[in-house]
């Protein structure tokens, strides 16, 4: 799906069947996001890494 707002940006949904080993799969990487440290959330709110 192209970003209409962002040329060039793309965005990649994936889905699973509910219960299958993909599915397992993809809640495994849902579950490695990283939280952002209070002290840097507005560096982040700012687009600064």
């Amino acid at each position: 799906m192209d970003m209409v707002s962002d040329p060039g940006l793309t965005l990649t949904i994936y889905a699973a069947e509910p219960a299958s080993a993909t599915a397992h799969a993809l809640d495994l990487l849902a579950s490695w996001t990283s939280a952002v440290v209070a002290g840097d959330a507005d560096a982040h709110a700012d687009g600064m890494s």
